[in-house]
């Protein structure tokens, strides 16, 4: 535990509200369609951030009525840093704070919106990360998914702008005139909208509901339910026969 309590990884989460959603992706997709797909990208990081054994996660929420809490994401309700500022680049340095303020020594902020993320870029980030050098992951886009930081590194956001354009390249020239070294994770991309949502799509083995299109039931698959509705009689006799469909 005391490795893990040593590395937080930081995950930025808006309740699934169409008025809570980023321009970005309405302006793409739509309000509604935009909140679903959100929601998705949100599902996939907080599972692969959870599942990090050498970190803890905290999660920064903007609640609403509607959505007081995180049951929506976790039936478990991991609970939540109450997000204050909900300007983005002083929400993200809050979230930072408590991270070092908690006890961590390193922490690592991922964006959502950049679904390729892996395990293994987190431990490099992790690896890499010291009072002399920062992590940053960067989307072909030019705009950043993952930093890591120290607490001593925290001073490369003293300068608002830092989210805007560029900002992986951005953040890259302020830590170097820190003199700060800067680890590389590999390049991925962020879903901004429907050839980005597409390429994530082709890459899942399994999507989420979302995205399935309806199918028509075959006659050989209802065959095959039928005949399993019947071995399950035939092996528990006091269930009802199934009514056939009209």
């Amino acid at each position: 535990m005391g490795q893990k309590r040593d590395n937080a990884i930081i995950l930025l989460v808006d309740p699934p509200e169409a008025d809570k959603i980023n321009q970005e992706l309405k302006t793409a997709f739509g309000p509604e369609r935009a909140a679903h797909v959100n929601s998705d990208l949100l599902s996939a990081a907080y599972k692969l951030a959870k599942n990090f054994g050498e970190a803890i996660l905290i999660l920064s929420y903007a609640k609403t009525n509607r959505h007081p809490d995180l049951t929506w994401l976790d039936p478990e309700d991991p609970g939540f840093l109450e997000v204050k500022n909900h300007a983005y680049e002083d929400r993200l340095q809050d979230a930072f704070r408590l991270a070092f303020f908690t006890g961590a020594k390193k922490a690592v902020l991922i964006n959502h919106l950049s679904p390729e993320l892996k395990t293994d870029w987190l431990g490099q980030a992790f690896e890499a990360v010291s009072d002399k050098a920062v992590a940053l992951g960067a989307n072909q886009d030019g705009s950043f998914y993952l930093i890591g930081l120290t607490q001593q590194n925290l001073r490369v956001f003293d300068t608002p702008g830092f989210s805007r354009g560029k900002s992986a390249e951005a953040l890259a020239e302020r830590a170097k005139k820190h003199k700060l070294a800067v680890t590389a994770t590999p390049e991925t991309y962020a879903v901004t909208g429907e050839e980005s949502l597409l390429k994530w799509m082709e890459s899942k083995e399994t999507l989420p509901p979302l995205f399935h299109a309806p199918q028509a039931a075959s006659p050989a698959g209802d065959q095959k339910k039928q005949q399993r509705r019947r071995d399950r009689h035939h092996e528990n006799p006091a269930l009802p026969p199934e009514t056939p469909a009209v």
